[in-house]
């Protein structure tokens, strides 16, 4: 794809994912975790063995968590796309598959709109409420919302997408 081509898609998308944490339902998507094993230039492999192309550089280090999220993206033309984004160090990088296979699991796409009591508990975009156990209270203190997250399928884990962190937590 022509680099003119892939800011397009990146205008889109963010635009896209804007209006989509604007409002306050959760997005179901499916997800990769997995971490970098090589990294050139805009390609990255990782351990499970995929390859992508990124739409720009990262300054990800080789052992580096990384989270895939695919989204489908409707266009003006009412077409949809399926769009993989990548969460690493920090960044947010439309990517492509460019060979290998993974395996995805199910999620959903969330803002947290609030913390309260120091990290303890964790306030959705939907009004949800999610109780962090006392050994994450440190990471999520910490954490301004708002910011972009990954509610794993199982409800079980928070992904804060900005920082590249798990949380345990329970539904409230």
């Amino acid at each position: 794809m022509r680099k003119s081509n892939w800011l397009l898609v990146g205008v889109i998308l963010n635009l896209i994912i804007c209006q989509a944490f604007a409002g306050t339902a959760m997005q179901k998507v499916e997800y990769l975790s997995d971490s970098i094993a090589e990294k050139d230039g805009k390609v990255i492999r990782l351990l499970g063995g995929s390859t992508w192309v990124l739409s720009s550089s990262s300054l990800a280090l080789v052992p580096e968590d990384v989270i895939i999220v695919f989204q489908d993206v409707v266009l003006k033309d009412k077409k949809t796309v399926n769009v993989a984004v990548v969460y690493v160090d920090g960044d947010e990088i439309v990517a492509t598959h460019a060979g290998g296979t993974y395996t995805t699991s199910s999620g959903f796409l969330t803002t947290v709109v609030e913390a309260l009591g120091d990290g303890a508990v964790l306030k959705l975009a939907d009004g949800s409420l999610l109780s962090i156990p006392q050994y994450d209270w440190y990471d999520t203190g910490w954490w301004l919302p708002p910011y972009k997250a990954l509610l794993t399928g199982n409800r079980m884990y928070l992904w804060n997408l900005k920082k590249g962190k798990r949380v345990w937590v329970n539904m409230k």
